[in-house]
């Protein structure tokens, strides 16, 4: 793949991420990007996801299939560009982003998420921004929130089942002890 492809498709999602930036802040948060373990107030899946392991057989073709989807296939915006190469959350939008994209890599952390819930953030997201109905700014930085908003939008309407349980495959594969 061209380094041209590469950075046409990082374009457009680094500008959308940087107008959203400002109302995002700059709270501590941002210093916890690649950090191991590492600890969220992301919202627990529904007991119908977290009872799911995944379908799919950890062969080299699944993993790879997830990589793809990771790297560059995932519509509309790739993984990497949040959660960088080597899964850390380093990605090149993860600097507009608090909190920090998830560090796939943190093996203590990944150790404790179930199959179900990695699913569930992927087609559903993990932030109220992606859900139509509580979109806006006003729900930024409201007083006596208890979960932490992301900017991890969803995938449901992109992905197939099946892409969805690849790429948790290969981010299952990312997790190795950073810290």
């Amino acid at each position: 793949m061209s380094t041209g492809k590469n950075l046409k498709g990082l374009i457009r999602p680094l500008l959308i991420v940087a107008c959203m930036g400002a109302s995002y802040g700059d709270a501590d948060e941002f210093k916890a990007v690649g950090r191991c373990p590492e600890i969220r107030g992301t919202q627990t899946a529904p007991t119908s996801y977290l009872g799911r392991t995944n379908p799919l057989s950890p062969t080299a073709e699944n993993r790879a299939a997830g990589a793809r989807l990771y790297q560059d296939d995932a519509r509309p915006t790739p993984c990497v560009t949040c959660h960088g190469v080597l899964g850390d959350g380093q990605g090149p939008a993860a600097a507009y982003l608090n909190p920090a994209p998830r560090n796939f890599r943190c093996r203590s952390t990944m150790l404790d998420i179930p199959d179900g819930q990695l699913y569930w953030v992927i087609e559903q997201g993990s932030g109220e921004l992606h859900h139509p109905a509580r979109q806006g700014a006003q729900h930024l930085g409201r007083p006596g929130r208890t979960q932490t908003v992301t900017a991890m939008r969803s995938y449901g309407d992109y992905l197939t089942e099946e892409e969805i349980w690849q790429l948790v495959l290969y981010i299952r594969s990312l997790a190795n002890e950073t810290d």
